[in-house]
């Protein structure tokens, strides 16, 4: 048992092994305009989830993706006009996120936010009950973290979903 339990150990502690055990994960940033401040998109290798982030004011131009129009959450972020040193955030989803971004840019009680990010799929597999769940997902995990005012007016209830869609979507989340 010793002799087994040291080969064990040998194997564990070889590069070969200990490269198996890793969890380290590669992120592709494009920044789609050359600027870090303009349109990026964020993937993750083996991952079926796109981050596209945007300043507000490029909203015409983020309206030239495609993959803009597709089901989605998306995230509103800005400072809190009522705390200089804060944040605020709204959280969403829709069918078409792009349509909803129009929608939230010309709604006065939302003038605070001046990027966003949308939380899609790269190969259109997210229904209208994914991109429920991840809102109400990202809503109380917003809440749990308690780093900024979070302008949502209620608190999404999440959607009824298979067993398995459940944990596709807590994979999807633990990689977002």
């Amino acid at each position: 048992a010793v002799g087994r339990n040291m080969r064990t150990f040998e194997m564990c502690s070889s590069p070969q092994a200990n490269a198996m055990l890793m969890t380290g994960r590669t992120i592709r940033i494009f920044l789609a305009d050359g600027k870090p401040s303009g349109i990026l998109t964020a993937e993750i290798m083996n991952w079926t989830g796109k981050v596209v982030v945007c300043p507000r004011t490029d909203l015409q131009r983020l309206a030239d993706r495609p993959e803009c129009r597709r089901s989605g959450a998306y995230i509103l972020a800005g400072p809190d006009p009522d705390d200089p040193y804060g944040e605020r955030a709204y959280i969403g989803e829709s069918d078409n996120v792009f349509a909803r971004l129009k929608q939230h840019a010309a709604d006065a009680s939302k003038e605070f936010w001046t990027r966003c990010a949308l939380i899609i799929s790269k190969d259109e597999n997210l229904t209208k009950a994914h991109v429920k769940y991840l809102e109400s997902r990202l809503v109380g995990l917003a809440h749990e973290a308690s780093r900024c005012v979070l302008e949502n007016g209620n608190d999404p209830s999440s959607p009824s979903l298979p067993e398995s869609d459940i944990a596709d979507m807590e994979f999807f989340l633990s990689q977002l």
